[in-house]
């Protein structure tokens, strides 16, 4: 059994279903406003889909914009990309976590690429960050927050792999053998977030790791 595919295919891959169907985004436009914004200037109307569409939209423009502005640090760059990729997965799962708790819904399909502008101005501010003598200060505060995000991110990937639906949630999708797959595929993440950021105690990686743990549904209630 398999949840959600609209959210575990399209959302995974950084694309809502009905982006096909929509007008070419307005880059000029998503990056002379914040998201909010764009989103009340590009729509025609409103629908669930389109709501979806105008932050995909604006955090493509977004990822855009800030990829041309690393053009003379390539390895900035590549990092940015893959903390990019590495986040949304999570944030798809996370979405799917909640979603199969859940029974089921749309809710939790929604939420993800409505993340994605959240996202953007993380990766944007550390980018920023990175490239500074503040962002390569080091400290006692900048390990600890560290450390706390990794201890964090710890204590929810154990919360997620202890569930079990209770008695009264017989509502739940929950499947033992897809369940398990999943934690271990969100786990894998994590460490892939953790090894791009490094454990450097300085400003930037402990900025860095605030994308580890802004995390779109709790591990153990509904949304």
């Amino acid at each position: 059994m398999r949840l959600l595919p609209a959210l575990t295919v399209t959302a995974l891959l950084g694309l809502p279903a009905s982006a096909a169907a929509q007008t070419p985004a307005n880059c000029a436009l998503s990056n002379a406003v914040d998201s909010g914004s764009y989103a009340t200037l590009a729509m025609d109307g409103w629908s669930e889909a389109d709501e979806d569409n105008v932050a995909f939209e604006w955090a493509e423009c977004r990822a855009a914009a800030l990829r041309r502005s690393l053009t003379g640090n390539p390895k900035l760059s590549a990092r940015i990309d893959g903390l990019r990729r590495q986040v949304r997965q999570l944030r798809a799962l996370e979405g799917e976590f909640a979603g199969i708790r859940a029974g089921g819904g749309t809710l939790y399909g929604h939420a993800v690429p409505r993340s994605f502008p959240m996202i953007e101005e993380q990766l944007a501010g550390l980018a920023t960050l990175a490239r500074t003598s503040v962002g390569a200060q080091t400290g006692q505060r900048y390990a600890a927050l560290i450390a706390q995000a990794r201890k964090e991110h710890a204590a929810y990937v154990a919360t997620l792999r202890a569930y079990r639906p209770g008695p009264d949630e017989t509502y739940s999708l929950y499947n033992a053998a897809e369940w398990k797959a999943l934690v271990s595929q969100y786990e894998a993440l994590g460490r892939a977030v953790m090894g791009t950021l490094g454990t450097r105690g300085d400003a930037a990686t402990a900025l860095g790791y605030t994308l580890l743990n802004t995390t779109l549904f709790p591990a153990d209630d509904e949304f």
